[in-house]
């Protein structure tokens, strides 16, 4: 008994091990890849700016005419953009050397995509803090700049429910690192795999609620039934409430009734939706996918 438990201990260190320096390899991966910040800081403050000049007034809706409450749901761009960071790589990985010799070492799928989903999580937890100062300090500076008397960013910050928008941040996180997961094992091709990719982006960020408030385009019923085919879209409603719901109606606030429908009724159904999402990519990509790709 005492000799097969020993045997369990060393097995469990062993595999702590792998994890431990596969997410080492990921991250120097992740560090030395110039993309990774363009992706991951550059081009969602970018967007976060040119979108709160471009739809600030219409994305006002949700915040009762404040366009600085549309400034929570953009610090979620790098939480979406790594997606589009992350696909491309595992492509590239596949025609290259990198995944073979991983293969060759007798590492599980299994284990590789836990240590990667969790080298991406950590790099989106940061990014996400990161966007939530940049967008702290451009509130300040657009308040003074035009001279606007509207509650800034930091002053909303008041109202969150900092427990429920921190477990969406992480769902949102994974999602995307979950999608990119699966579409960059099954694709043999990065040009084949970014249309994809992009499409699924774009409709995340704008019919997700991100970009604008669910109550601007879920106009009808059947609007509502199409917006469930988004993976994003539980989590993110998740943080609508942590940042909109908690502190008025709960799920009676605008971003989630329409017309008497709603798109949840309780807390539990979105949670539970976005980690069934997450065990059925994962499940998925686990048995699809392939370390080399096809020739």
């Amino acid at each position: 008994m005492n000799k097969l438990k020993k045997q369990k201990d060393v097995n469990i260190k062993k595999q702590i091990s792998i994890f431990n320096n596969l997410s080492l390899l990921l991250s120097k991966s992740f560090i030395k890849e110039p993309k990774s910040i363009i992706f991951m800081l550059i081009v969602p403050i970018f967007f976060n700016i040119m979108f709160f000049f471009i739809m600030g007034e219409k994305a006002a809706i949700g915040g009762n005419g404040n366009p600085n409450s549309i400034l929570f749901a953009y610090t979620l761009l790098p939480c979406l953009t790594c997606l589009t960071l992350l696909a491309p790589a595992v492509v590239e990985w596949k025609n290259s050397v990198f995944l073979k010799r991983i293969d060759i070492t007798g590492i599980r799928k299994g284990m590789f995509i836990g240590a990667l989903w969790f080298v991406y999580l950590i790099a989106g937890i940061i990014s996400f803090i990161l966007m939530m100062i940049f967008n702290l300090i451009f509130s300040e500076i657009y308040s003074l700049a035009l001279n606007k008397n509207d509650p800034t960013f930091a002053k909303l910050l008041g109202g969150v429910h900092w427990g429920y928008l921190l477990l969406s941040m992480i769902l949102i996180t994974l999602t995307s690192i979950a999608l990119a997961t699966m579409f960059g094992g099954l694709f043999s091709s990065v040009g084949s795999m970014q249309g994809m990719i992009m499409m699924i982006y774009f409709f995340s960020i704008f019919l997700s609620g991100i970009m604008l408030p669910p109550e601007t385009f879920e106009s009808s019923k059947g609007m509502i039934i199409f917006t469930y085919f988004i993976p994003h879209k539980y989590s993110v409603f998740i943080f609508l409430y942590a940042t909109r719901g908690w502190s008025d109606k709960g799920w009676d606030s605008g971003f989630n009734l329409h017309d008497g429908s709603k798109d949840f009724t309780a807390t539990w159904q979105p949670v539970l939706g976005a980690i069934l999402i997450l065990i059925a990519i994962f499940t998925i990509t686990t048995l699809t996918f392939k370390w080399t790709a096809k020739k």
